[in-house]
C-alpha cells in the first residue's frame, strides 16, 4: 500500500523539479528562443512596457524581463512564514515581479492563514492584526480607525 503512494509522491516531486529546473538555467543575455527551450514552453502571460521591455510570466511565481530579445533579469515569488504553530500558521508571499528600472510598480503580496477551521487567503495588514491581538490579550482594544468611527453609531 505504501509503495504506490511513495511512487506517486516521487513522481510529483520530480515533475515540480523539472518545471523549476528550466527556470534555474536562465541567465541574462539568453535569447527568447533559448528561454522557451529551457522552460519547455512560452510564458503564460506577458506585459509590455513603453521602453520596449517585456515581462514574461510563468504562472504567478516566476517571471523573466526581456529587452531586445535578450533576458535582462528574472524573479521568483518569495514565501515567508511569520507564524508557524500547531494551531495556526501564517504565510506571506511576495509575488514575482519583473519591471524595468525607473518604472513604478506595486508589489503584489498575499497572505494565507491556515487554521483548524480552514484556510483563509487575502491581504492582511500585519500591523493591524498585531494591534488587535495585543488589545484582546491585554483587554485594551485599540481605538477604531476614523473610517470605522464615522460608521459606528454612538450608544
Amino acid at each position: 500500500m505504501r509503495l504506490p503512494f511513495l511512487t506517486a509522491t516521487l513522481a510529483f516531486a520530480a515533475a515540480g523539479c523539472a518545471t523549476s529546473g528550466g527556470f534555474d538555467k536562465l541567465y541574462p543575455g539568453m535569447s527568447s528562443q533559448q528561454v522557451v527551450e529551457a522552460m519547455g514552453n512560452g510564458p503564460s502571460r506577458a506585459q509590455e512596457f513603453p521602453d520596449k521591455s517585456t515581462a514574461w510570466y510563468y504562472g504567478e511565481d516566476r517571471c523573466v524581463l526581456m529587452r531586445e530579445d535578450k533576458v535582462v533579469s528574472k524573479a521568483t515569488s518569495e514565501d515567508t512564514t511569520s507564524v508557524d504553530t500547531p494551531i495556526v500558521s501564517v504565510r506571506d508571499t511576495s509575488r514575482a515581479l519583473c519591471t524595468p528600472e525607473g518604472y513604478a510598480s506595486k508589489e503584489k503580496r498575499e497572505q494565507e492563514i491556515d487554521t483548524p477551521f480552514g484556510t483563509y487567503k487575502g491581504n492582511i495588514d500585519p500591523s493591524s492584526a498585531v494591534k488587535k491581538v495585543k488589545g484582546m490579550v491585554t483587554g485594551k482594544e485599540a481605538a477604531p480607525e476614523k473610517s470605522e468611527q464615522a460608521t459606528t453609531p454612538a450608544p
